[in-house]
């Protein structure tokens, strides 16, 4: 069990104890799911008393494997404990919280990169530590990728909204998109809750720290309340803390103007609702009402390169234009749990772009309770060469040994 997990369970213990019933089913669901074994299920109903027997489990589950704390989020539901599930799903432990929502700017003093082994049971490396250079089948170039680090990444999530729910699942998809990009080789800044200011401040500090070093790329993930965009059917907003809607558009730019380093790429990922409509699919196609309301194709193609105010850019969203994203209490979101799993078993062979596919048609694989679907989108900006992570493979390494970027300064 990751220890995010461990200090949230322990740090709601006396609640968890309190809203929980049922102990002896629970125990038997995850006896049945092999999470827990005979013994351990004997230790735990050994004592008479209730309280006791509920310290000894919420103890006793986090010193297991990796998967315990989803498992046995999932046999909360299942027995009917929602209160006990919602309190591990929707919160994050108060030291979490507390290093997400500091609101100082990135320190620029504090980036003194550290090597460590590459995790490559996380994310696969190239078995012939082999630099990907270029494309063969395409004969385009592709953009090097050999720094070290690969480049940085800040992940910005917003999430305490005045009168909106807090985004469920969100201390999944903060592990994993965090998880992921460092064991892809970059430096990681996580940044939560800011205001309209805030955000300005920290674009600013962010793309300094990454003019003023070596690197080969630059990305930005951003987890987020969105609306649709009041100026077209194909924009979309992003909510602050303070409730203010930057348009998604304008945000993106913010970086690019700042980016000082020519043919640096930039992929900015977006898992944000567009809208509030649902996809459930088309009830019915008669050839000519395959459309959606108020969208002119000729006025907004997908795709569309807006001049040269873009050099490098890569834009993948979450959802479609004016459609709500999707995202399971317990696994997180639909479209990082998919972008996570191609990336991390593709990334040392495969290109953007088609791993893009593989997540579209990842997303395809999921469905709920109500039959709802989720069509990711993306779309290249003056991205002229293809673009391989190489993950675990450095030029200053020239035995190419298993390392990466392991610093994460900014964590706050």
């Amino acid at each position: 069990m990751e220890q995010y997990h461990r200090n949230l369970i322990n740090n709601s213990m006396s609640d968890l104890i309190y809203v929980t019933s049922d102990i002896e089913t629970i125990v038997e669901n995850l006896l049945e799911k092999n999470v827990i074994n005979e013994w351990m299920k004997n230790y735990i109903l050994e004592d008479e008393g209730e309280s006791i027997k509920k310290s000894k489990f919420y103890k006793l589950i986090q010193g297991r494997g990796p998967k315990a704390f989803i498992a046995l989020c999932r046999v909360l539901e299942e027995t009917n404990n929602i209160k006990a599930c919602n309190i591990l799903t929707l919160s994050t432990s108060e030291k979490e919280e507390q290093k997400l929502s500091s609101i100082e700017l990135l320190d620029t003093m504090s980036f003194k990169n550290s090597i460590s082994e590459h995790d490559k049971s996380y994310v696969k490396i190239h078995p012939d530590r082999k630099f990907i250079e270029n494309n063969l089948q395409s004969g385009h170039s592709v953009y090097p990728m050999r720094s070290n680090p690969k480049g940085h990444a800040l992940i910005l999530n917003i999430n305490n909204i005045k009168d909106k729910d807090k985004l469920r699942g969100l201390a999944v998809d903060m592990a994993n998109v965090n998880k992921l990009f460092k064991c892809l080789g970059y430096i990681i800044h996580s940044k939560a809750d800011l205001n309209e200011k805030e955000i300005k401040n920290v674009i600013n500090e962010f793309m300094n720290i990454c003019n003023s070093e070596k690197a080969n790329s630059i990305v930005v993930f951003i987890i987020c309340h969105g609306v649709t965009g009041k100026d077209s059917t194909r924009s979309s907003g992003l909510l602050t803390e303070d409730g203010i809607t930057m348009n998604t558009d304008w945000m993106i730019e913010q970086f690019i103007h700042k980016k000082l380093s020519g043919n640096t790429p930039m992929l900015f990922f977006i898992d944000a609702c567009r809208g509030p409509n649902r996809d459930f699919g088309w009830k019915y196609c008669n050839g000519e009402n395959n459309y959606l309301e108020n969208y002119d194709a000729d006025k907004y193609p997908i795709g569309t390169i807006s001049g040269k105010r873009y050099e490098d850019v890569f834009i993948a969203y979450a959802t479609l234009p004016g459609h709500t994203t999707i995202c399971d209490p317990i696994d997180g979101s639909w479209f990082i749990q998919k972008l996570c799993q191609v990336f991390r078993e593709n990334a040392y062979n495969t290109d953007l772009t088609r791993m893009m596919s593989l997540v579209d048609i990842k997303l395809d694989e999921l469905s709920n309770v109500d039959h709802r679907s989720q069509t990711a989108e993306w779309s290249f900006r003056g991205f002229k060469k293809i673009f391989y992570f190489n993950p675990g493979l450095y030029e200053d390494n020239p035995d190419n040994i298993l390392m990466t970027s392991s610093t994460n300064p900014t964590d706050v």
